[in-house]
């Protein structure tokens, strides 16, 4: 006769076999294990804590008091060979399908010691704690495993839908502790025949310098930064166009709404690498409006450069090999279905690891598991395998503490605990152990972290050191941040005649000298010297040729017109009138190139300033490029808007100016300026000039023509027929006289024969 324990929501039953007082049985094999309780529901103990309790739900018929658990209490799922949704970890220490009760001897027991046996039951495990976290003493201290994770959530951030866009428009906030970081920027487009259809303006704005290594296959991509805090590797340098020098990030993000519609905005804190992709954003709105704390999803993912920080403990009186990883996620901004990704990579030669693997994290998280080993699954959520990406299996109510997640640990056996990491919601985490079952392994003296794993990088130090010339000194400074970020050692930094050494100034080397010494060689257009930089270890001199463009020599000239002719330059500009600008250099010499890199109106802290010209190019209708003058002075128009509230009284107009030499690659910016009035239409504040001379003459002749000939007209059709006098016929001299009296009287004209007198 055999009868098996009651089940409870579509578990396996659990069936208890009973024996003869003597040794037990052990099947020593791994069972599959009940469905995870429904919330509320305690979860069974350790198997050391009072396992008999099982008992109590079995029949009325008694049980014999020597059945006790089998001695493999410790269930084994292998990662890579998974049975399927019933095949789970349980702790629970019964064999869930073999026992049975075959003995007679227990079917003549009375039924009335059962009460007795419960009681007694109950009052031994009443002598034990009441709760596992009360038992659990773990000291957790740094330890040496690694975790390194990607995730979608930033500080500040926005995502937009463009779809009918021809310009789309990305900006990056990037805030670094260091002088110097590296950053890894990816630009992915989606799969597609061809290059992506359309340009992307990419604005960077830092706070720090970086090193970017950026990657944009088959992408017309528009770099925006400031190009003095970025240094590239020499091999694959894309062109930055310098980004206005803004105080504030609502100044940045009107100016860049002028460019295009905004796709996505980013506020990262020490980024190490970022993905963007451009594809369009599902469920985005058509605006974007900056949010704190912000997970943008599929289009944007980053990696900190920041380790996880990751603890460990021993579990006292536990005994064995078995460790545990624990891994809690921490909820989003955002509640929705999540994947995370958990790469598990153990460094261990023996496929005979004994680990188990607790993953902690919100309701709506699942997980995908990539393990190097075989190592026991404990989740929340759902859970499945890379290799079997479709099963997924369903996982277990945890605790949401650190001391409960320690307990599920000891619950589970485990005697170490080689790594507990807690992480903001994360799309993908790596976790490396060296340890391999050897035991708690305690984390190393910190040091320095650089983003080289080599030695130090001569040729990216030498390309990072550029010259600044003005007021005939030539001056480089090299930050010592650097020189320790590329894992360098320099011992001297010299011009040409090594005498010329650089000063050590706090934080940064500067060396520096005027044009007539340590080997200067200067010509009209360029100032070249060598640098010379001695290295550690191997004390090995590089060698380096500077130059830089003599701008000392240099006269530029912004002069605004008032009419094409470009004939006298004025301070003065009426709303609603064009005006002529004229930027002109010297000396001009044939290996130097001239571009108006930039020209913008500023009309005062409560105006947006009014861009003009970028990179050569109009920015509006209203502005339009002029051909250069004869001595090839740059030339352009505009037309001051003519309807303000409130209306300008003053404007500063300027221009950026970029001078090339062809033969050296070299670049230098300089701006230029003019203070402007602006007065409205009809004001006496300025006075005329000839074409309104010109047209207030001529309007007032015509007014006057027009004035004469209209009571001309009047005149003659409104005099009465009847007042017209008769034509008589008499003698000459009467006829003469009478003529005269009659001319006089119906004219209003003297003439010089009027001096007789009537009759």
């Amino acid at each position: 006769m055999s009868r098996e324990l009651p089940t409870a929501d579509d578990q396996t039953p659990a069936s208890v076999r009973i024996h003869r007082p003597g040794p037990l049985p052990s099947t020593g094999v791994p069972q599959p294990l009940p469905a995870q309780p429904s919330a509320g529901t305690p979860q069974p103990g350790p198997a050391s804590l009072c396992p008999l309790l099982l008992t109590s739900a079995a029949p009325s018929e008694g049980w014999s008091r020597d059945a006790v658990a089998p001695a493999a209490c410790s269930p084994w799922v292998p990662a890579r060979a998974h049975a399927g949704p019933r095949a789970r970890p349980q702790p629970c220490p019964w064999t869930p399908d073999k026992a049975q009760r075959t003995d007679p001897q227990v079917d003549s027991m009375d039924r009335g010691t059962l009460p007795q046996a419960v009681a007694l039951l109950l009052a031994v495990c009443s002598l034990g704690p009441t709760s596992l976290a009360e038992t659990v003493y773990c000291d957790l201290q740094p330890v040496d495993p690694k975790v390194t994770y990607v995730m979608s959530q930033v500080s500040e951030g926005c995502v937009a839908q463009t779809p009918n866009a021809t310009v789309e428009v990305h900006i990056l906030f990037l805030d670094f502790p260091r002088e110097v970081s590296e950053l890894e920027l990816t630009l992915q487009a989606p799969e597609q025949n061809g290059a992506w259809p359309r340009e992307v303006l990419l604005i960077l704005s830092m706070n720090k310098s970086i090193f970017l290594k950026l990657q944009a296959p088959g992408i017309p991509l528009r770099l925006v930064s400031n190009p003095n805090q970025i240094f590239q590797e020499p091999s694959n340098k894309v062109d930055i166009t310098q980004l206005p020098p803004f105080t504030t990030k609502h100044q940045l993000l009107n100016w860049a709404d002028t460019k295009g519609p905004i796709t996505s905005v980013a506020a990262l804190s020490d980024p190490k690498s970022i993905l963007l992709r451009l594809d369009q954003a599902p469920r985005s709105p058509s605006f974007c409006s900056l949010e704190p704390h912000k997970d943008m999803g599929h289009t944007l993912q980053w990696s900190p450069f920041a380790q996880a920080s990751v603890l460990g403990c021993r579990l006292e009186g536990v005994a064995g090999h078995k460790e545990a990883h624990i891994l809690k996620i921490l909820p989003g901004p955002e509640a929705g279905p999540r994947t995370v990704t958990v790469q598990v990579k153990l460094s261990c030669a023996s496929r005979d690891l004994d680990a188990v693997l607790i993953l902690q994290g919100p309701p709506y998280v699942s997980w995908l598991i990539d393990a190097n080993h075989n190592v026991q699954i404990w989740t929340t959520g759902e859970y499945s395998f890379k290799i079997f990406p479709d099963k997924n299996i369903r996982g277990f109510n945890l605790p949401n503490t650190t001391q409960g997640l320690l307990g599920e640990a000891r619950r589970l056996n485990a005697s170490v605990v080689a790594s507990f990491v807690e992480l903001p919601l994360a799309s993908f985490v790596s976790l490396q152990a060296p340890s391999c079952g050897r035991g708690l392994q305690p984390s190393p003296t910190p040091v320095q972290t650089t983003p080289f794993k080599e030695g130090c990088n001569h040729e990216l130090l030498l390309s990072v050191i550029q010259p600044n010339c003005s007021n005939d000194v030539m001056t480089l400074v090299l930050s010592k941040d650097l020189i320790s970020t590329l894992r360098c050692t320099v011992t001297s930094l010299t011009f040409r005649d090594t005498s010329c050494q650089a000063e050590d100034r706090d934080d940064q080397f500067v060396l520096s000298s005027g044009y007539s010494s340590c080997g200067m060689v200067v010509t009209e257009t360029v100032v070249s010297n060598e640098v010379v930089v001695n290295f550690l270890p191997s004390s090995s001199l590089q060698r380096k040729t500077v130059n830089c463009i003599n701008v000392d020599s240099l006269s530029i000239q912004l002069g605004l017109y008032l009419s094409s002719y470009f004939l006298q330059a004025t301070n003065t500009i009426e709303l609603g009138q064009q005006g002529f600008v004229q930027v002109s250099v010297s000396p001009l010499f044939p290996e130097r190139m001239i571009e108006l890199d930039r020209c913008q109106l500023n009309l005062g802290p409560d105006k947006e300033i009014v861009e003009l010209i970028q990179r050569q190019e109009a920015q509006s209708s209203c502005v339009s490029l002029l051909s250069p003058s004869p001595g090839g002075d740059m030339r352009f128009s505009f037309l001051l808007r003519g309807y303000m509230v409130p209306m300008p009284t003053t404007g500063i107009l300027s221009c950026t100016v970029a001078l090339r030499i062809r033969t050296l690659s070299l670049e230098v910016q300089r701006t230029v300026f003019t203070r402007l009035n602006i007065v409205s239409p009809g004001l006496p504040d300025k006075g005329l000039v000839l074409p309104a001379v010109l047209g207030i003459t001529f309007g007032a002749f015509l007014i006057g023509a027009l004035l004469t000939a209209a009571l001309w007209y009047i005149y003659s059709h409104t005099r009465h027929p009847g007042k017209r006098e008769p034509v008589v016929a008499v003698a000459a001299p009467a006829s003469s006289e009478s003529s005269s009296t009659n001319h006089s009287i119906g004219s209003t004209q003297s003439t010089p024969c009027s001096t007789s007198s009537m009759a």
